[in-house]
């Protein structure tokens, strides 16, 4: 049986792997991101595929998504709902559905954005191949495309026991807890300046290398 679903998890990863995005899905992302490059929307999609790559490989996890863009990508990606559902059977055995945060409860809005959004870093990471201070491309997408509105992230602060922030970007290290500030006040209603688009599924399978990124 153990044997099976790795088999069926690789089998899911490859089918995320050799998706190709239909056209008018890069069209209409180019159009609503003017400044963004033939190259650039191949990042995107490489960031989408990562994200893809969680939930096909962790079926039972909550996952939280990290950027703007991407998230961007997979809207305009469910818009198309006969080539989504049948990318959804191949790669997922179900449907992934896109749920905004706006329609998640109050607590599973606080967890999307904290112990959701940590736990997708960690399985991204391993995904790439990161080091422990690497951000993975789905975490880092937003920042290297200059996305306007796009969400920032740090892999590690470099605080321990103390969250040192930095304005307009997320501590991974200190998201999914209270974290002490160099004041030294405990502030216990810190939350992350995460995503908050989804709440997601995903299966087993291997790594895939890349490039990953400093904070």
């Amino acid at each position: 049986m153990a044997l099976f679903r790795t088999r069926r998890g690789e089998q899911r990863v490859a089918a995320v792997d050799a998706y190709q995005f239909p056209s008018s899905v890069r069209h209409r992302l180019a159009t609503n991101y003017r400044d963004l490059t033939a190259d650039d929307i191949q990042t995107v999609e490489a960031g989408a595929r990562q994200w893809f790559r969680l939930a096909a490989r962790h079926p039972r996890a909550k996952l939280s998504m990290p950027s703007v863009v991407v998230d961007d990508l997979w809207h305009e990606l469910v818009l198309h709902t006969r080539d989504y559902a049948a990318f959804c059977d191949v790669a997922f055995g179900r449907f992934l559905h896109h749920v905004p945060e706006s329609a998640m409860s109050a607590d599973g809005a606080a967890a999307n954005q904290s112990t959701a959004l940590r736990e997708t870093f960690r399985m991204a990471q391993q995904d790439e191949g990161c080091e422990p201070a690497q951000l993975p491309l789905l975490f880092r997408v937003d920042r290297e495309l200059a996305v306007a509105g796009g969400r920032h992230y740090l892999a590690d602060c470099g605080g321990r026991g103390v969250c040192h922030e930095l304005k307009g970007a997320t501590c991974l290290q200190h998201v999914a807890g209270p974290g002490r500030r160099p004041g030294g006040k405990w502030d216990f209603s810190r939350r992350s300046g995460g995503d908050g688009m989804v709440q997601g599924d995903a299966g087993c399978g291997g790594g895939c290398g890349g490039g990953c990124g400093g904070s």
